[in-house]
């Protein structure tokens, strides 16, 4: 009863059967959903039974709408629980859908959604195809969608996959999820307008998957009629004249054929119970107006239960099948069953796959991952760098507290009173600093800010301290001995202290400036990913840093007062290198150690911005450089006034 599939015209023939002689007892049709959902409306008015082979549309499992309706062919929502179960199987959580704007296909798709949603398991990307589909496909490939459920009808099917051919959207790690009731070679007899061949189309959609309802009972049980589905098959084949050939419509015609049985045996049950119950009433006095036959016809109908070409048929209260649904894989141009769903089966693993999965599905062994695994990593400094570091700072603080005991033990001997003990125990309490920074690196989330700012007041005073006091000795030397005074002065330790705290007062003041102006904060720097594409592995990398807005500003101006102060010193011992003596013998030494952190600053500095977002190569050159700096610029001046005195103390 479907003419072209056209609603309308269905209607019109339905009127005609009805209203033309003999009176009609039962409806068989249509094979279009759109026909079936126009006639199943209003057959039941005149109180008809209506069964439709092959309709599918889920609108049709509305008892209220289609009070009289049966079918043969599950509807498409009953197609999800397998899907889903399929999802589990190869644990794929993340789902893509791309459907037709029709009612065909939208609500199977939102009762996917609903299901998956129930089942845990994410919408990663849905596109519904309107006008054009290129757009969608391409959102699709933008997206990294892995696995989708297609649903459309085949010539959409040839347009969507030559779309994804040309935009090189296929390949072992896409795996689609089409609609089980495609034609065999839906795919081969393509338009010429198309834009690709039936090849192009094939590697496109190689290794789909589809759900689709059990054709023939895989088991070839004896049916009904006293045939096997294999014996009536090839009945069909011979009536057909095909002899084994591929039969255009063999399923509808097969299913067609269960649908006159089931017909027929409601009819019977009906005539049977007419006669039980007596009287002169037969099925040949059914009207359109009478709803007593018209009930027991229904009525029976609803207990129908026995087995035909495509297996055992019952149904539902909604005059569903209740029916197994076969999972097809094609791969190299063939497609075969690999597995059956059975939603009667009392165990949580509802398919029975009828090839060992793994080895048989998926080339080389592997499953496809429903998305890239992303990683997140936090990338955090190395214990063995950190320990390693620190055990190299504490060393070096551990002689720097040797250097300081000396210099206050020892402060009124002539080699240590006459180098400036007073701006010594600056330079040594300068280099404490400097190494009590090495420390201050790993926190805990709250503390990470406090320590952030710790380290920068105690890097900026310590080098104020270490080096100011150097630079102020060499400053009393140039004032002393260079030519460019007409007489020597005599400059005051407290005079030159007093400039060295200056120094360090102006550093603090732009540093409070800066922490209350400008507040640091933690923040989340994210570096490149790391991405395997093998594995389809993405490891998003992040570091944690402490930044303001404006820090850039204040950083600049920090190094600017460093910048000027390692300018003046590299003046003064260029000035001062030729004096040499006595009274003032570490002015030579104290030369190199100027001489040794412009170098070692300006590599410091260089490293801060080259590398500051590598957090171990970061810290453990930042940290090397401070602690070859500060150590060699303590033992430059230290060590040659410790063997002097060691060998005067043996002299004596």
């Amino acid at each position: 009863m479907t003419y072209d599939c056209d609603p309308g015209t269905s209607l019109d023939a339905l009127y005609h059967h009805i209203y033309t002689p003999p009176t009609k007892i039962m409806v068989i049709g249509g094979s279009c959903s759109p026909v079936s959902e126009a006639t199943a409306q209003v057959s039941h008015r005149w109180n008809l039974v209506q069964i439709s082979p092959v309709s599918v549309s889920p609108a049709l499992s509305n008892r209220f709408r289609f009070k009289r309706f049966f079918r043969l062919n599950s509807p498409d929502n009953d197609v999800n629980p397998a899907r889903i179960e399929i999802f589990k199987q190869f644990g794929w959580t993340k789902i893509a859908t791309l459907h037709q704007a029709l009612e065909l296909f939208s609500e199977p798709t939102y009762n996917l959604f609903s299901i998956m949603k129930n089942a845990s398991m994410t919408v990663f990307r849905s596109e519904i195809i309107t006008n054009g589909l290129s757009h969608q496909v391409q959102q699709l490939k933008d997206n990294e969608a892995r696995i989708i459920v297609g649903s459309f009808f085949e010539d959409i099917a040839q347009k969507v996959f030559c779309e994804a051919y040309k935009i090189g959207f296929y390949g072992p790690k896409i795996v689609w999820i089409l609609i089980g009731w495609y034609s065999v070679d839906w795919w081969r007899n393509v338009p010429s307008t198309l834009g690709c061949t039936p090849e192009q189309l094939l590697v496109a959609f190689d290794g789909y998957f589809s759900v689709g309802r059990v054709w023939f009972n895989p088991k070839n049980d004896l049916a009904i009629s006293g045939y096997t589905p294999t014996d009536i098959q090839s009945m069909y084949y011979n009536i057909t004249g095909k002899k084994h050939e591929p039969v255009y419509g063999l399923r509808q015609g097969l299913i067609g054929y269960d649908s006159v049985w089931t017909a027929t045996l409601a009819i019977n049950k009906t005539i049977g119970d007419l006669e039980e119950r007596g009287g002169s009433q037969t099925i040949d006095d059914f009207t359109y107006w009478d709803d007593s036959i018209g009930q027991m016809l229904f009525d029976n109908m609803k207990k129908t239960d026995f087995y035909a070409t495509k297996g055992r048929i019952t149904f539902n209260e909604k005059g569903d099948p209740i029916t197994i649904f076969q999972i097809e894989r094609f791969q190299n141009g063939k497609k075969e069953v690999v597995g059956l769903y059975d939603p009667n089966l009392q165990t949580d693993i509802k398919i029975q796959w009828l090839t060992n999965t793994t080895p048989i599905l998926w080339k080389g062994g592997r499953i496809p991952k429903d998305s890239v695994t992303v990683i997140p990593r936090t990338e955090t400094l190395s214990p063995a760098i950190y320990i390693s570091m620190s055990c190299l700072a504490g060393l070096g603080a551990i002689v720097t507290c040797g250097f300081l005991a000396f210099n206050i033990v020892f402060r009124k001997i002539k080699i240590v009173k006459r180098s400036s003990p007073n701006l010594n125990n600056l330079t040594l309490a300068g280099c404490l600093l400097l190494f009590c920074t090495v420390f201050l690196e790993t926190a805990e989330d709250q503390s990470v800010v406090t320590v952030c700012k710790s380290k920068i007041v105690l890097l900026t005073v310590g080098f104020s301290l270490a080096f100011g006091a150097l630079f102020a000795k060499t400053w009393r030397v140039y004032l002393i001995f260079t030519h460019g005074t007409k007489q020597r002065k005599v400059v005051k330790d407290f005079k030159l202290i007093s400039t060295v705290f200056s120094l360090v007062a102006v550093n603090v003041v732009v540093i409070g400036i800066w922490f209350v102006v400008d507040p640091q904060s933690l923040v989340l720097v994210h570096l490149p990913s790391q991405v395997n594409h093998e594995e389809d592995i993405e490891i998003k990398r992040k570091i944690e840093k402490c930044e303001s807005p404006n820090q850039i500003y204040f950083v600049t101006s920090l190094l600017a007062l460093q910048g000027i102060l390692l300018l003046f010193g590299t003046f003064l011992a260029i000035q001062t290198r030729k004096v040499n003596v006595e009274g003032l013998n570490d002015s030579r030494m104290i030369g190199l150690c100027i001489y040794n952190v412009v170098v070692l600053s300006f590599l410091g500095v260089t490293i801060e911005f080259a590398l500051k977002h590598d957090v171990n190569l970061h810290y453990g050159m930042t940290t090397v450089i401070t602690i070859l700096a500060t150590t060699i610029t303590q033992c430059l001046i230290f060590v040659p006034k410790v063997r002097r005195h060691n060998r005067a103390s043996n002299y004596f």
